[in-house]
């Protein structure tokens, strides 16, 4: 039996650091409750916005879509699902560049592992990244066995 529902969350919308502004917004507006109900409204509307984006793409049976969803409602537009040539991951090098107080730069590098799809018409879809190399497999294990596809590592 075939599955016909697939949902492959990319990850959140938002950095760490605007879901901790998130939460503040969600506690503030659980606070303001007992002084001010439209502002109370407002902080818990906005943390929730926060706290609940993310993104992903969801296949459904010949076609899928790429979405953001906030407070849980996903927003996208289904497009057709065409033959898959492959699913492939790779090793990509990041560097980011930190400043400090006398203007003294220290460079962090690191590895990533990003997946794509491809379809027979040689376009490419960003599935997935993270710096966990098994946690990027598994995420493609799921897919390459819905869409009946092998998955090719191209990290070594």
């Amino acid at each position: 039996m075939s599955r016909l529902y697939f949902n492959l969350k990319n990850g959140l919308l938002f950095p760490f650091q605007f879901q901790i502004l998130g939460y503040v917004f969600l506690f503030a507006g659980f606070a303001l409750a007992v002084v001010n109900i439209w502002a109370s409204i407002i902080f818990i509307l906005l943390g929730g916005l926060i706290v609940t984006a993310y993104a992903g793409i969801e296949f459904k049976g010949n076609h899928f879509r790429e979405y953001n969803a906030f407070f849980f409602i996903k927003n996208g537009k289904w497009k057709p699902l065409r033959k898959v040539e492959k699913i492939f991951m790779k090793q990509t090098k990041v560097s980011q560049k930190y400043y400090g107080r006398a203007n003294q730069s220290s460079t962090f590098r690191s590895h990533v592992y990003k997946a794509f799809l491809k379809f027979d018409n040689g376009e490419t879809l960003f599935l997935y990244d993270h710096k966990n190399k098994d946690q990027v497999e598994s995420k493609l294990e799921g897919l390459s066995g819905f869409l009946k596809v092998e998955g090719i590592d191209f990290t070594h």
